[in-house]
């Protein structure tokens, strides 16, 4: 099974032989939400969380 380094704790991750870029998954040691951004050789980006959320609730508000 192919590998990827997590890069908030530079860990092993396992990713499945047939993901594909965009494809997202959890580091095992720290549970960091990653994606998927190259495939060969496999490397690995933290997943952003989008703020649009609280935007709405703000702009509701007003």
């Amino acid at each position: 099974m192919p590998t990827g380094t997590c890069p908030e704790c530079e860990a092993d991750v396992y990713v499945d032989t047939d993901s594909d870029k965009g494809d997202t998954l959890s580091c095992e040691d720290c549970g960091t939400e990653l994606e998927v951004v190259g495939l060969d050789p496999i490397e690995l980006d933290i997943v952003e969380e989008d703020d649009d959320e609280d935007t709405d609730d703000d702009e509701e508000e007003i």
